[in-house]
């Protein structure tokens, strides 16, 4: 083989090692911005605590007239946003009396300055209100100034989903309770409603 040839072959041989380390290069790099990207979205899904809260009906949990949110107790984080999802199964009424506030959505009031944001969906739906005469429980924590009306279950659904976005600045144990006369009793007011581990329980913030 003649030197001529010879140089001419160690410089193809060149070209397609550079052009095969290029390739690795370039590879390597878009599997970085792949899991760079991957690791992002993790991080930021990690940033919303999800809890879950289920209101069954009397006859779901073996006692007629007494609803239940399951759990009753539960801990989240403070300072950190919560996506607080409830889905009922009760499609009976507790209307609330005229002039009553808890029909409306509460968050994020600046009295004690303890919780941001508080915004509420129903099925995907912000809503700010549920008409009176459509509530069928609340969640509500009085130490936190939060209420969350719950719409009894429409004609032709299983259940709703409520779902509710807040962040709770302060550490502390919070009772909550429904507001809805959904109880035993002439006024609604009795059996569950006033019964821990039925219509009443608490809230951990650590």
């Amino acid at each position: 083989m003649s030197k001529v040839l010879k140089s001419v072959c160690i410089v193809v041989l060149l070209v397609m090692s550079l052009g095969v380390l290029s390739s690795c290069t370039t590879s390597r790099s878009n599997v970085a911005d792949s899991s760079l990207k991957d690791l992002s979205a993790t991080l930021t899904n990690a940033d919303v605590f999800n809890q879950k809260l289920t209101i069954e009906t009397g006859k779901m949990d073996g006692k007629p007239g007494w609803p239940k949110y399951v759990p009753a107790n539960f801990t989240i984080p403070a300072n950190r946003t919560v996506e607080l999802t409830i889905i009922s199964y009760d499609d009976g009424t507790a209307p609330l009396p005229v002039g009553s506030p808890w029909n409306k959505v509460w968050g994020g009031d600046p009295t004690y300055n303890l919780v941001s944001g508080g915004t509420e969906t129903v099925n995907g739906k912000t809503i700010t209100s549920v008409n009176p005469n459509d509530v069928s429980h609340t969640f509500t924590v009085p130490g936190l100034l939060i209420n969350i009306p719950i719409p009894a279950v429409p004609a032709g659904q299983k259940y709703v989903t409520v779902t509710y976005k807040f962040t709770v600045k302060k550490s502390g144990t919070y009772r909550w309770l429904c507001e809805a006369p959904c109880g035993s009793g002439s006024m609604g007011m009795g059996g569950a409603m006033n019964t821990f581990g039925w219509m009443t329980g608490y809230m951990e913030v650590k």
